[in-house]
């Protein structure tokens, strides 16, 4: 028995339509399926924001790649200072040598270099975040220096270390800061014509830390502190030392 021609057409069309839909839903499938092959883990959840991501990185740090950055701590640290004396001086500048008797004060020499005397230096700071770290210090000579017949280094200032691999054990920092410095001179009766201005100091040190817990580090840095007031003076320097941190 034949059907109606246009009950005909009818089967054809929903019969053509049920292919197209069965092979879409197959190439969906497909395109599913391989998608889970790349990517097992977005069939349980979406794919996370950068946000999310970097919390799941810290997450999966495993107990032998801890985080030492100093986000957020307090720290103290203290350190022995060390280094060159290099100075050119003004004529209304102390001596930097044991003065000339034979020669008058605008003859004596201008240029001088020797040994500066040890000093400790210590400091306190904050780190807004892992990679600066803010700080506040002081720096106390343990002796004074007899070439210029200076009275032991006294000076304070502010700095900032910047750190790279900030949040690893062993990490590399960069230390800019600004002091001020006011010792006076010594009793010398040879250099009493002299004013020991204050001066104001440019300091730039770089080095590694290597931080053996997440409160403890010890450190070592090589740089060069300026002042141009008193004289041009400069002093290439090494220091060591250690730093705690809180909490």
């Amino acid at each position: 028995m034949r059907l109606p021609a246009t009950r005909q057409i009818d089967y054809r069309w929903v019969t053509l339509k049920t292919r197209i839909a069965l092979a879409c839903f197959g190439l969906s499938t497909l395109v599913s399926g391989l998608a889970l092959a790349a990517d097992p883990d977005s069939a349980d959840e979406p794919r996370p924001d950068s946000a999310r991501a970097k919390a799941k990185a810290e997450d999966s740090r495993s107990p032998d790649d801890p985080n030492f950055g100093h986000f957020f701590q307090f720290g103290l640290r203290a350190g022995l200072v060390g280094g060159y004396n290099m100075i050119f001086r003004y004529d209304s500048s102390p001596y930097c040598v044991s003065p000339d008797a034979a020669k008058g004060a605008k003859d004596q020499q201008k240029f001088c270099g020797h040994a500066a005397p040890l000093a400790l230096d210590v400091a306190v700071s904050f780190a807004p975040l892992n990679f600066v770290e803010p700080y506040v210090f002081g720096r106390f000579g343990l002796k004074g220096e007899s070439e210029t017949d200076t009275q032991a280094l006294s000076v304070f200032g502010v700095g900032a270390r910047i750190y790279t691999m900030s949040d690893s054990a062993f990490k590399i920092f960069i230390d800019p800061a600004l002091a001020y410095e006011f010792e006076g001179g010594g009793s010398d009766p040879r250099y009493a014509s002299f004013s020991y201005k204050k001066d104001m100091l440019f300091h730039l040190a770089a080095g590694p830390q290597f931080d053996v817990a997440k409160f403890v580090g010890f450190f070592l840095d090589a740089g060069l502190t300026t002042g141009i007031l008193r004289s041009i003076h400069s002093e290439l320097e090494l220091q060591g030392g250690v730093q705690v941190r809180f909490p």
